[in-house]
């Protein structure tokens, strides 16, 4: 076969430019999201929240703000090529009264089209696009007296104290909740349990977090001096919102028992959390259901699992009525100890 020097050329060039449309390709910067005003004036950058009371925006040319919805024209996704850098982050979070960039082409109306890449979206969509991050910091629980009925290692009706606090900032969160129980019947004490849970977790926009888990639990009429639960965790919010909040957490604890009567015992393995809560009948009902389980890899006969499950009632105020069912299983508890206990509560509580 002959070569022919152009011919070699010829696929030289071709394959120069094949590169040079890749390298073009490759270079295209990823678009930001646009806000445009009611006033014309333009803000570009990631959404990380919007809701009824406007849109934080991460820039880069002014790092967190939040812009009032009143002042919102239109919210587009992906609609811009990114701001540059023309002025330093700011400290923290601000709230916007102009836009970053001028433009004279009126805002379009703010009834148009929906939510799709490239395409405005209506202010009456404004809270569709969900995201972990948290302007600013909020903190928000529960606490609750409770009537509790209990069966089990413990057969006694008695008062219950239980809370659940969640405090967020930004990415960040600490979750904690647990329950005391604490009643004596004829100088001698009937009722001596209480349990802790608490984590931190680092959200990431792609909504997946991770997680550190610390769990205690004390019961003296099962024999369980302490026990204690912790390790690294991965978890998951399939939903988050006013209506539904549904999220999985799993990863490897170490589970360690100190008891009263008996050798201290410890192993490791598999645990999850999980977490539900949705409103129902026009918003003046909750259903919600919290569980944790775990399954020893190292020991054949170490498994747990509780679980509340419940319904609650706002009543006026900030106070909330509800009732719940507690159910604990231990596969392998203290010697003479039940397997299985059982909770049934009433329950007045505030929360904020």
């Amino acid at each position: 076969m002959s070569y022919h020097p152009s011919a070699g050329r010829g696929k030289g060039r071709l394959r120069t430019r094949c590169l040079l449309a890749i390298a073009l390709l490759c270079a295209q910067p990823v678009l930001a999201d646009e806000l445009i005003m009611t006033n014309g004036d333009r803000l570009s950058g990631h959404v990380l929240a919007a809701d009824d009371g406007g849109v934080t925006l991460q820039t880069d040319y002014a790092g967190v703000i939040l812009v009032q919805r009143a002042k919102i024209g239109t919210l587009r996704y992906g609609a811009v090529a990114p701001a540059p850098e023309s002025a330093p982050a700011s400290a923290g979070p601000q709230t916007a009264h102009a836009g970053a960039q001028s433009d004279t082409t009126p805002a379009p109306d703010a009834g148009a089209a929906g939510i799709t890449n490239n395409s405005p979206m209506a202010l009456a969509d404004l809270s569709a696009p969900a995201s972990p991050y948290t302007a600013g910091t909020d903190l928000s629980g529960r606490i609750n007296l409770a009537l509790t009925s209990d069966k089990g290692n413990s057969q006694q009706n008695d008062l219950n104290l239980d809370y659940r606090v969640e405090l967020r900032h930004g990415w960040n969160r600490i979750d904690s909740h647990g329950e005391l129980a604490v009643d004596t019947t004829g100088g001698v004490r009937s009722v001596d349990k209480w349990s802790s849970y608490s984590g931190y977790s680092r959200h990431f926009p792609s909504s997946w977090y991770a997680a550190a888990v610390l769990g205690l639990r004390h019961d003296r009429f099962a024999d369980l001096r302490l026990r204690s639960i912790v390790g690294p965790m991965l978890g998951y919010p399939v939903a988050e919102g006013d209506a539904l909040t549904l999220s999985l957490e799993a990863g490897p604890v170490r589970l360690h028992e100190d008891f009263y009567d008996q050798p201290a015992r410890s192993s490791w393995g598999p645990a999850w959390f999980l977490n539900y809560d949705q409103s129902v009948w026009h918003e003046q009902l909750r259903l919600y259901h919290r569980e944790f389980g775990y399954v020893a890899a190292d020991t054949a006969n170490k498994r747990l699992w509780q679980a509340w499950t419940g319904m609650s009632v706002p009543l006026t105020k900030g106070f909330v009525g509800s009732i719940e069912f507690e159910y604990d299983y231990d596969s392998d508890p203290a010697v003479a100890a039940k397997t299985t206990d059982t909770a049934l509560r009433v329950k007045l509580g505030y929360e904020w």
